[in-house]
Formats: structure tokens, C-alpha cells, sequence
């Protein structure tokens, strides 16, 4: 998706329209829309949002409040590109809103448009713009300000979702869908398909019947059989075959002769009719032979007619034309007598006036070159004046410019420096510098390995808090072993208790059972009466009576005692529960690995208690040991979780020491060698340059530089001295020459201008003294137009004299011509009636009428013509064709009967070898057909068993994608490859510093690498640093995303979080956009940032909205 255009009017402080071209924004790849606080940055976003989803993201009621409060109209208006494999395609989505109340506005118009060479509109309802716009982008609003356009507050919403928000988002970005309900679709569909095609492949097995490879045999043996029949009766047709081909053939000519015969006597019959039509043909040609000359004796009647025409006419105009020359000639000799006469005298005076005149002029013309002569005088006399003070001038400048030269080579002489010293400093200086770098590099080496030591001892510290928080922990779970175990002994021994408690009042249940009995009996004893029997055993005779004891049994006395019994039993049944329970949580203890050293028998000591001495108390030990067990259970979870996290951080913190107990050593490797390189560097430097001090080498290079540059300055001083005085030189030589030039000039002038005045006086003596100029030029123009009159008029008298004598001479010889011509015509009309009279005389006719009568049209000839050389064609082929078959027969006749005979016999035979043919027909195709039935079973079983392999194949697979479980692993995938994406990313924006890996449950942690890849939760980073994050997860999604699948996603906008970044982040962050705009990828950076302004190679600059009324305007920026 690549942006257009945006157009925007009354959203938020936008009032009139306002667009802004993406295409020229977007050229560079990277820009920035810059403005103060408030003054609307942010809105071209809210623009954009709203456009395509008809929300604004931070708005209340996602419309409330956004319109301009001046304004009662919203106008949006954006053009976006989608480019995929196939071209590009251009759409433009626009929405009108108006207002409702105070805060709400209603939609208006929703257009979406496809651009082109005419523009579609694919939707024009709200709901329907909002379908299709999803449908392009495959995006919801959501999903657009977290991954594509990151407004105010949004950025670092993607960074903190939950694992399932996460997923459903990721879904949703990279079009998931398909590998669920589609995936489960398409799977059903392939398995429905897959079963249809063996049900198919069944049936058809079912169908092809027999195709065993013994019906096969049986069939080609069959056969074979019928072929050497099929053969046998070949032959005995082919011996019939010969007679009846010499029969046939003879039968055939016999039938073609009697033909021939037929039409031989038809054609014959029309042969008087054809001598007819040839001789009407040749009467036709012989008369369009006469039609040349007919026609010669018309033409040559018809010229003499013309001829004779044409000289009576030239006839008469010669006659005009003759009186007219001679007018014209008597006029032309009168004007050329009296131009004779009278052009020299007027040709005398005009030349006599024009002399005068230019006398005049000539004289004017002198007092001009006198006027001049004396201005150029003074003129010259000035310049004279002038150049030789300036020959004094530049000859004492030339003085001073020379004096001053020499000095500044005196000077440079002095300050010169040699070569050979200077290259021999500055070797020395270039070797001291990369000392100096080897030591600055050596420092900081040492200062990181003490970095890297301290880092160490701060580990060790922790390191060994660590192990006496183990300790301790192991001697509070080892106490806690201890007690568990005296809790399970107390509890075996208070079960044991409860046991003979229970053992007691059973007891004594069974003596209150005895005694009431003896009680019944006593009382059964004294009822009895002597020869009366007894109820119980039928007795006459009582000699031993049961006698009463004295007790009191009481029915209530024995439900306690059964109560008592219930309730113990039920203390035995949960002692039990507490000592399995014991007995879990000491196995679980004994499988930690910490140290159970403990002393059983002490343990068993400690755990002898006082005795039980009833239920009630056994009852209140029950509860006494349970909460114990409750309490030691949770003591137990918490020092084992408090073990393995101590365990897990001693085993981080070891590993950490050892890496960089291992980078100490070798940084300590590194200064050794460095050191070492630094001294060797010294001692080799001191060997080369024993005569230069090593500490002093930066002043004296410094000074023999200084010295250079002074003698620089001073040999360009020189040179420009050089050019001064050459110029000095050449500009006193230019006014030397100067003033002799004006001398030579002033002495010319002055010769000149007296020879102009001697002319002067010459001209002026030639002249009457009085003479009007004036005067003179209308006489010359007088005696001029005379002239010319004399001349027009001899000139028009000789024209037209010469033109009537021209037209006298051409109407001479026309009339001579048509008179030869009337001569030749007649001549030829006499030789072409001549020539017609003879040509009839040797012709068939006797008359030029008859001639005519015997033409014919040139299409009645051709018909003639055509019938006749047809009749003789036909005729010619058939009697030759009589003749071919009469050699042909060689006198052999045949009749029908014996034809008859023979063509019976052989369709007979040939009857019984079609029989044959047909039947070996008939057994082949079912050779073949069983053949090709074969092939196709054991095809059909290949496939078969392929389709009952692929068909299982599909249902096992059916069962595993049951569920969303598939798209969320692709979607787990997926987030691996993004968060990999983006841990690059924000290891180039801080150096290699963090990493973004994902938790057991898909939420992101920071792996601190500066701190030994410690893991913590994102909550834990600092603004700037959640920026960078945020940022890094932003710039992995938006290069993975596609959108619908097929669209790249070709621009990024940024909306917050530059300002919490220092100078070097900064110039970090900036880099990183300017490599990631080289893959084909527009980012805007919306900020305040100054720093960003100056790093931007285009900006939209967005002026703020003004007191007067005016709203926000944008105008483009280019660095």
C-alpha cells in the first residue's frame, strides 16, 4: 500500500482544503511533518484513519468532536496505490460529513472509486466503503494504528497485549484464516473428492467385467484362426479377380463406344448450321477491314470544313490589324522626332543645376568637416594633456611596485622552507600520531578490563550473596525435612492412639451388650413359673434362675457410645489421610536436590509425646497435626520455589563470571600486546628521529608549517607583485604610445583643416554670388519630369506600334498556315476516297451501306467465334476417342449376359472375403477391447490402492486440524519470526544492548545482554527504551506485512516517542530509518524534534491555525 493523496478540510483545526502529495513526499523514501504543539500534525493521520475506516482513533465515540468548531462541513478525501505481481492499482476514498449538534456529525457521502483511464465507483454507502476497504487492505482499524499508521498513545499498545489479543491480531495481520475453516474447507472438499474418485475407480472395476489374462488368450487364438480363413478366401479371389478386371474392362469400352457413337450422329446433325455462322463470321471481318478507310473519308471531310473556316476568319483580322499598325507607326515617329529635339537641351540645363548643387553641397559638406575638425582639435589636444600625466603617474607607481618587490623576495628568502626537513617532520609527526593512537587505545583497554574487573568483583559479591541465601535456604529446608518427618512419626503414633481409643470404647460397647442381656435374662427368670415352659428353651423345670444385677442401662448412654465409636473410627480414616498427605510431601522433599542430612532417631525421640487419653482430645490433635501439614506444605513450596530461583541465578551468575573472567584474561592478553607494540613503536621512532624531541615534534611542526605558510602568503604576494608590474609595465608602455599617437593626430588634424578651407574658398569663387538652393532643386525636378514624359510617351508609341507589328506578323502566318492546311485537307480527302473505292472493288461488297449492314458488336463475333471452334473441338475428341476404342477392343464383343455371369460370380466371392473381414474385425476389437480392459484394471488397481492411501492420508489429517489449533501455531510462528525480526532491529538501535525473545506463554521479555542476558518483564524499561522496542516491533511488522496476502506494505508513519530519546539514540534511530527506507519502504516521522527537521530530506511543514480565523495550512520542504 503506497499513499497518494490526501486532501482535508474542516477536520479539527483544518478549516479551508488543504492536500498534501505522498508522491513528492515519498520520493526520498524518508520525511517528516514538522509543526508546534497543536498546530495539527497529528490530524493527517486522524485524516487518513477516517477516510478508510470512517473513525477517528482518539476521538470519544471514535467521531465525536472532530470537526472543526467554525466549520459545519468535514470533507477527506484519500488516494492510495496497491501493487502486487500483476501491476498497480490506484483507488480513492472519499466521505462528506456534516454536523449534527455541538459535538456529533452524520455521514453524507461515502464514495469508494477505482481510478483509471475512467473512474469506477465501487461503493457509495457508508457501510459498503467500510466492507470494501477491509476487503482491500485485509486490515482492521485496530490493526492499522498498531502496525501501519502509529498515532498519539498507540505504539506501544502491540508491545504490552496479552498472548491471545496478540494472536488474533497477528492473525488478522497475515491472513491466518485460510489455514483454519478454509484449510478445514478446502481438506473436506479434497477428502469428499478423493472418496468420490475411488467410489468411481470401484464401480468402474465392476464394470469392465471378465478382463482376466485367460479370456485374453482364449480370444487371440479365436483370432488367429479366422485369419488363415480370411487368407484362403484372399486367394481364390485374387484368381477371380484377373478375369473379371479383362471382362470389366472390355464391357466398359463396349459401353463407352456405343456413347461415343451416339454423339458423333448428334454433332454431324448441326454442321449446315455452323457453315452458316462462319460465313456471316468472315463477312463481319471483311467489312471491319473497310471500316479504317470509312472512316479516313469522314475525318479528312470534316478537317477540309474546319480549315476553310478558320482562313476566311484570319482573313478579316488581318485586315483590322493592317490600319491599325499603320496608325500606330506615323504615331511613333512623331514622338521620336520631337524627343530628338528637345531632350539635349533639357539634359544640358539639368546637368548644369545639378552642378551648382553639388557645389553647394560639397561646400556645406566642408564648413561640417571644419566644425569637426576643430572639435576633434580640442578633443586631441585634452587626451595629449592627459596621457602624459599619466606616463608621469605609472612610471613613479612602476618605481614603487618594483621597490616593493624586491622587498617581499628578501622576505621569502628568509622564510623558505626545505622540503626535505619538512616531509622528515611530518613522517615523524604521523608516526608519533599512531603512537599516540596505539596508547589511546591501550588506555582504553585497560580502563575496559577494569570495567570488566569491577563488573567481576560485583558479580562475585552477588555470587556469594546468592550461596549464603542457598545455604540458608538449604538449613531452613533441611529444619522443615526434619519437622515433616517428626510430623509423620506424631501422626503414626496419634493414629496409633486414636486406634486403641476406639479398640476401648469397642470394648466397652461389647461388656454394655453382655450386661443389658444378663439384664433380659433376669428379667425373663422371674417370670418364669414352675411347670410352666420356658419361652426360650421349653423347659418345665427352673433350677438356675438368672438373678438382676443392680446397673442402669440407659438407651442414651448407649448413642453416645456409638457415636463415640463413629467419630473415632472417622479420626482413624483422616490420621490416615494426614499421613499419606505427610508421606507425599517428605517424597517430594527427598526428590529435591538439597541436603536431607537428618538424624531419624532423634527425630523419633523428639516425637515421643503424651499419650491420648480420650476423643475429644484425639480430635483437637487431628486439627493440630492437618494445620501443621498445611503449614509445612506451604513452608516447603516456598523454599523450594525460593531454592530454584536462588539456583537458577547462582547458576546465571557463574556463568556470567566466567565469561568474563574469560574477557578479563583476555583483555589482559590485549594490553600486554598492545603495550608492547606501544613501546617497540617509541623505541624504533626514537632510533629514526634522534635529533627530534618526541614531546616537542607537535610545536616544531607546527612552527616549520607556520614558516610555510608565511612563505606562501609571501610567494603569492610576489606573484601577484609579477602581475602588478607587468601591468604597471604594460600600462605606462599603453600611454607612452597614447600620447605620441594624440601628437601625430593633433599635427594631422591641423593639415587637414587647412586644406579644407583653401577647397572652401575655391568652390565659392566658382559660384554666382547669389544662388537660392531651393530654387535649383525645383528646376531640376521640372527639367527631370519633362524628360521623363518625353520618354513615357516614345516608349507607349513603340510598345504598341511593336506589339500591332508582332500581331500583323503572327495573323500572316496563321493565314499562310490555314491556307496549306485547307490544301492538305482537301489533298487527303481525295486520296482517302480514293483508297475506300478501291478497297471495295477487291472486297464481297458493293457499297459502303452494305458494310455497314455486315458489322458486328465485338461480343456477337466472340460468341460465334466461340461456338464454332467449340463444335469442332467436340467433334475432333470425339471421333479420336471412337478411334482409341475401336483399336482398344481389337474386335472383341461382349454380351450382357456373359457380363452379367462373370460380375455374379466374382461379387460372390468377394461376399465371403467382406464376411471374413467383418468377423476378424469383429474378433479383433474384442481382443482389443479386452486388452485395453486389462491394461485399464490393473491401472485402476494402482490407482485404487493411491486413492484409499491418499484418502486415509486426508482423514487422519482432518483430525489433527480439529480446532484453531493449527492457525495458532502458524500464528506462534509467525510472532517467532517477528519478534526475530524486531530483536535485530533493536539490537542495531541500542547497540547490541537488548534482545526481544518471547515467554512460555507468547508475551514478550527483554533479554538484557549488557547484564548477561538477564530476562525481565517489558514494564521494566524505561520510556526512551520502550520507544526503541516499540519501534523495533512496529518496523518487523510493517516489512512482514502483506496486505490481503498480496499487497506490500511500501510506508510507515510515526506519531510519538522521538522526544524521549538523547542525541545519540537519536542519530541511532535516524540511521536505522534511512537503511530501512532503501527497501522500498516510505517512513514519516511526525515530530516536534528540531533535530529531526535538520536530519530530513523532505518535510511537510504544518503551519498552525491563526487567531484571525484561518486554519491550518501545509506546504512541501525540500533540504
Amino acid at each position: 500500500m503506497k499513499p497518494i493523496r490526501l486532501t482535508i478540510a474542516g477536520l479539527h483545526s483544518f478549516r479551508q482544503k488543504e492536500t498534501i502529495d505522498f508522491e513528492k513526499l515519498c520520493e526520498g523514501g524518508l520525511f517528516g511533518i514538522f509543526g508546534p504543539t497543536g498546530s495539527g500534525k497529528s490530524s493527517i493521520l486522524d485524516a487518513m484513519t477516517l477516510a478508510l475506516y470512517g473513525n477517528v482513533e482518539r476521538a470519544s465515540n471514535q467521531t465525536n468532536g472532530i470537526m472543526n468548531h467554525a466549520e459545519n462541513e468535514l470533507f477527506v478525501s484519500f488516494t492510495f496505490e496497491l501493487q502486487n505481481a500483476s501491476g498497480a492499482k490506484r483507488y480513492t476514498v472519499e466521505r462528506s460529513f456534516k454536523r449534527a449538534d455541538a459535538l456529533r456529525i452524520r455521514s453524507v457521502v461515502s464514495r469508494l472509486i477505482e481510478e483509471g483511464a475512467e473512474r469506477v465507483v465501487i461503493a457509495d454507502k457508508t457501510r459498503l466503503v467500510d466492507e470494501q476497504v477491509k476487503q482491500l487492505l485485509g486490515l482492521e482499524m485496530k490493526d492499522f494504528t498498531r502496525a501501519v499508521v502509529l498515532p498519539q498513545g498507540k505504539f506501544a499498545e502491540f508491545l504490552s497485549l496479552k498472548g491471545s489479543e496478540r494472536r488474533q491480531m497477528l492473525q488478522r495481520l497475515f491472513h491466518l484464516e485460510r489455514y483454519g475453516d478454509e484449510l478445514n474447507k478446502k481438506l473436506k472438499n479434497k477428502l469428499a473428492e478423493a472418496s468420490a474418485k475411488l467410489e468411481a475407480i470401484k464401480g468402474e472395476q465392476a464394470g469392465l467385467g471378465d478382463a482376466s489374462k485367460e479370456q485374453v488368450e482364449k480370444q487371440k487364438q479365436a483370432l488367429a484362426e479366422k485369419k488363415e480363413e480370411l487368407e484362403r478366401a484372399k486367394n481364390k479371389l485374387r484368381h477371380i479377380h484377373e478375369q473379371y478386371e479383362k471382362e470389366k474392362q472390355l464391357w466398359q469400352w463396349q459401353c463407352e463406344k456405343e456413347k461415343v457413337e451416339h454423339e458423333l450422329n448428334k454433332w454431324r446433325e448441326q454442321e449446315e448450321q455452323m457453315k452458316q455462322l462462319a460465313q456471316t463470321y468472315e463477312r463481319s471481318k471483311e467489312a471491319e477491314r473497310l471500316v479504317p478507310y470509312m472512316e479516313q473519308v469522314e475525318r479528312s471531310a470534316q478537317e477540309v470544313v474546319s480549315w476553310q473556316k478558320k482562313a476566311s476568319e484570319l482573313a478579316s483580322q488581318l485586315q483590322q490589324t493592317s490600319v491599325m499598325y499603320e496608325q500606330a507607326s506615323k504615331q511613333y515617329e512623331q514622338c521620336r522626332v520631337k524627343k530628338n529635339e528637345e531632350e539635349p537641351k533639357a539634359l544640358q540645363k539639368k546637368e548644369q543645376l545639378k552642378q551648382a548643387l553639388q557645389t553647394l553641397a560639397l561646400m556645406r559638406s566642408l564648413e561640417q568637416q571644419q566644425a569637426k575638425l576643430r572639435a576633434s582639435l580640442r578633443e586631441i589636444e585634452q587626451k595629449e594633456q592627459q596621457a602624459l600625466q599619466m606616463v608621469e603617474m605609472c612610471t613613479k607607481e612602476y618605481t614603487t611596485w618594483s621597490a616593493k618587490q624586491a622587498e617581499l623576495k628578501k622576505q621569502w628568502e628568509e622564510k623558505k622552507v626545505d622540503v626535505h626537513v619538512k616531509e622528515r617532520l611530518e613522517q615523524a609527526y604521523e608516526i608519533k600520531k599512531r603512537i599516540q593512537l596505539q596508547q589511546q587505545q591501550l588506555e582504553e583497554l585497560e580502563k575496559e578490563k577494569e570495567n570488566k574487573q569491577k563488573m567481576y568483583e560485583t558479580l562475585k559479591q552477588t555470587y556469594d550473596e546468592v550461596m549464603k541465601q542457598m545455604k540458608e535456604t538449604e538449613a531452613r529446608f533441611v529444619a522443615t525435612f526434619r519437622y515433616v518427618e517428626s510430623l509423620y512419626h506424631r501422626v503414626c503414633e496419634r493414629e496409633k492412639q486414636v486406634a486403641v481409643l476406639v479398640y476401648q470404647k469397642k470394648e466397652e460397647r461389647k461388656q454394655m451388650e453382655a450386661a443389658r442381656l444378663h439384664d433380659l435374662a433376669a428379667t425373663l427368670a422371674e417370670r418364669l413359673r414352675d411347670g410352666e415352659a420356658c419361652p426360650v428353651c421349653g423347659s418345665t423345670h427352673h433350677p438356675n434362675r438368672a438373678k438382676r444385677k443392680e446397673m442402669a442401662l440407659e438407651e442414651e448412654v448407649m448413642k453416645r457410645m456409638e457415636h463415640s465409636i463413629q467419630h473415632g473410627e472417622q479420626l482413624m480414616i483422616a490420621m490416615q489421610q494426614i499421613k499419606v498427605q505427610v508421606e507425599q510431601l517428605a517424597e517430594l522433599m527427598a526428590q529435591q536436590p538439597l541436603p536431607q542430612h537428618v538424624d531419624v532417631e532423634k527425630v523419633k525421640r523428639e516425637v515421643e509425646e503424651t499419650p491420648l487419653c480420650s476423643l475429644q482430645e484425639a480430635e483437637v490433635e487431628r486439627k493440630a497435626l492437618y494445620q501443621d501439614y498445611v503449614e509445612c506444605r506451604e513452608r516447603v513450596r516456598h523454599y523450594m520455589e525460593q531454592w530454584n530461583e536462588q539456583k537458577q541465578k547462582q547458576q546465571q551468575y557463574a556463568y556470567q563470571m566466567e565469561t568474563i573472567g574469560q574477557q578479563i584474561r583476555e583483555w589482559e592478553e590485549k594490553c600486554l600486546e598492545k603495550r608492547a607494540r606501544v613501546e617497540e613503536e617509541k623505541k624504533m621512532w626514537h632510533e629514526a628521529y634522534p635529533d627530534v624531541s618526541f614531546e616537542q615534534v607537535d610545536a616544531m611542526l607546527s612552527d616549520l608549517r607556520e614558516r610555510e605558510r608565511e612563505a606562501q602568503q609571501l610567494q603569492q604576494r610576489i606573484e601577484k607583485s609579477v602581475i602588478v608590474l607587468d601591468d604597471k609595465r604594460v600600462e605606462l608602455e599603453r600611454w607612452k604610445e597614447t600620447y605620441q599617437d594624440m601628437t601625430k593626430q593633433k599635427a594631422q588634424c591641423m593639415t587637414e583643416w587647412n586644406m579644407h578651407k583653401q577647397q572652401y574658398e575655391q568652390y565659392k569663387r566658382t559660384l554666382p554670388e547669389e544662388i537660392d538652393e531651393e530654387r535649383v532643386q525645383q528646376q531640376i525636378v521640372f527639367m527631370e519630369q519633362s524628360l521623363q514624359r518625353m520618354k513615357r510617351e516614345e516608349e507607349e508609341a513603340y510598345a504598341r506600334w511593336m506589339n500591332l507589328q508582332q500581331q500583323l506578323q503572327t495573323l500572316q502566318a496563321d493565314k499562310q498556315a490555314a491556307d496549306v492546311a485547307l490544301q492538305e485537307a482537301e489533298k487527303r480527302k481525295k486520296e482517302a476516297e480514293y483508297a475506300l473505292a478501291e478497297q471495295l472493288q477487291t472486297s464481297s461488297f458493293t457499297a459502303v451501306d452494305d458494310v455497314r449492314a455486315s458489322r458486328l458488336d465485338e461480343q456477337t463475333k466472340q460468341q460465334i467465334a466461340q461456338r464454332i471452334q467449340q463444335y469442332n473441338d467436340v467433334l475432333t475428341k470425339l471421333q479420336n476417342e471412337w478411334q482409341r476404342l475401336h483399336e482398344a477392343m481389337n474386335g472383341a464383343v461382349m454380351t450382357k449376359q456373359q457380363w452379367e455371369e462373370t460380375m455374379y460370380a466374382y461379387e460372390q466371392v468377394k461376399q465371403q472375403v467382406d464376411e471374413h473381414m467383418r468377423q476378424l474385425g469383429s474378433l479383433e476389437a474384442i481382443v482389443a477391447d479386452l486388452e485395453t480392459k486389462h491394461v485399464r484394471f490393473v491401472q485402476l488397481q494402482q490407482e485404487r490402492m493411491q486413492l484409499e492411501k491418499v484418502v486415509g492420508q486426508y482423514e487422519e489429517l482432518q483430525k489433527v486440524l480439529r480446532g484453531n489449533s493449527f492457525v495458532e501455531f502458524i500464528a506462534e510462528e509467525q510472532l517467532v519470526h517477528v519478534t526475530r525480526y524486531a530483536s535485530e532491529r533493536l539490537g542495531e538501535l541500542t547497540r547490541q544492548r537488548y534482545a526481544i525473545e518471547l515467554d512460555s506463554e507468547g508475551g514478550f521479555v527483554i533479554r538484557d545482554d549488557a547484564n548477561g542476558g538477564v530476562r525481565r518483564p517489558v514494564t521494566t524499561l524505561s520510556g526512551g527504551e520502550t520507544f526503541l522496542t516499540s519501534l523495533s516491533l512496529a518496523l518487523a511488522l510493517s516489512a512482514q506485512i502483506q496486505l490481503r496476502g498480496e499487497y506490500p506494505l511500501q510506508f510507515f508513519f510515526l506519531d510519538e516517542g522521538f522526544g524521549t530519546l538523547d542525541q545519540e539514540l537519536l542519530d541511532v534511530v535516524m540511521s536505522a530509518l534511512e537503511r530501512l527506507r532503501a527497501d522500498n519502504m516510505a517512513i514519516g516521522v511526525i515530530s516536534h524534534v528540531q533535530e529531526l527537521h535538520a536530519r530530513m530530506p523532505k518535510r511537510l511543514i504544518v503551519k498552525p491555525a491563526e487567531p484571525s480565523g484561518k486554519g491550518t495550512t501545509v506546504y512541501l520542504e525540500v533540504m
